[in-house]
């Protein structure tokens, strides 16, 4: 008879990872699990991917008694059986538009007074928050929303009104936040929201203030962290599509970043290259964690070779990476 295997959510409401289903279409099989483990689980396969023996399938696909089928979320990347049959990755441009303006937001505003750089900062922060929790609301909405969106601007506003010390303040300020807000608003009391939401809002937090210490460090900074994190986004991007088998996006995360941080050293009189250098390495594993941070936030999976949902994906790397770029300045000087 099929196997059926569950990954990520699937697993979590079936209560295990490997089914015995009766033969039939894709179609039959997922309507006689969804009536068996509930509206969840019926609920979560509108978003989810269906493959037999590692090939994408629709529901009018049949399913042998020797055949294996697998239920995966939409961000359950790569291959659940064998990695050597890693689906082909397509990048619709429409997707990323948004991240292309963000990211040309933030190129434009380094010119700009310290004060709307800022402003910008704390925008694009906030965009890439409620787009995070717009993904998370279709998996399990554990992530508190509105307890998030008031960590960047704090943070961000006391960094530019009173540098280290702010920073630290406004860190403190919005994990306060997170902890004290189910006080008031019960449905967030569950360990698993609160400790989501806290990861959250400090990662935002403390991307938005980093922004601003780059900025206030010199504008030549703010470009340079602004460049190397879209090349090494495009990077991720074009590897994405023409790595083939043996090349992953994070490879080429980290080449991009390197090409980008050899150039800023050569070109930037305030960064030499071997900071330039250690800079963009840094760059590039915030990009791989915020990757990973991301997937986690908006699946419950770790994934590195699937399309995140969302329209501020390629974003979620950027947060992370902030801090780990002015970490690296400041190490070296």
């Amino acid at each position: 008879m099929p196997t059926l295997r569950l990954f990520a959510r699937f697993r979590e409401i079936a209560g295990t990872d490997t089914v015995v289903v009766e033969e039939g279409t894709v179609g039959e099989i997922l309507d006689r699990a969804a009536a068996e483990y509930g509206s969840a689980f019926e609920n979560s396969l509108s978003s989810a991917g269906v493959w037999v023996n590692g090939n994408p399938v629709d529901r009018s696909a049949s399913v042998g008694a020797d055949d294996e089928m697998a239920i995966i979320p939409p961000v359950s990347g790569g291959s659940y059986a064998a990695p050597q049959t890693r689906p082909a990755v397509t990048v619709d441009p429409a997707e990323n538009i948004l991240s292309v303006i963000v990211l040309a937001a933030l190129l434009v505003s380094a010119w700009v007074p310290l004060e709307w750089f800022v402003v910008i900062s704390v925008g694009a922060a906030l965009a890439w928050l409620w787009d995070l929790a717009d993904t998370n609301s279709t998996r399990d909405g554990s992530l508190n929303l509105y307890a998030t969106l008031l960590a960047p601007p704090v943070t961000a506003a006391a960094t530019y009104a009173w540098g280290y010390e702010g920073f630290a303040g406004g860190l403190a300020a919005a994990v306060a936040i997170v902890v004290f807000w189910p006080i008031f608003e019960t449905r967030w009391r569950g360990v698993e929201s609160i400790a989501m939401t806290a990861s959250v809002a400090v990662v935002a937090a403390t991307g938005a203030g980093a922004l601003v210490m780059l900025r206030m460090m010199s504008t030549t900074v703010a470009l340079s962290f602004i460049l190397i994190v879209s090349v090494a986004i495009v990077a991720a991007l074009v590897t994405a599509v023409y790595g083939g088998q043996t090349i992953d996006p994070n490879i080429g995360t980290l080449v991009g970043a390197l090409v980008a941080g050899l150039l800023t050293g050569v070109a930037a009189t305030e960064i030499d290259l071997a900071t330039g250098l250690f800079a963009a390495v840094a760059v590039a594993a915030g990009l791989i964690a915020g990757r990973v941070f991301g997937s986690m936030i908006r699946s419950g999976s770790i994934v590195h070779m699937v399309r995140l949902p969302g329209q501020l994906t390629p974003l979620d790397g950027l947060w992370l990476a902030v801090p780990l770029y002015w970490l690296a300045l400041v190490l070296l000087g």
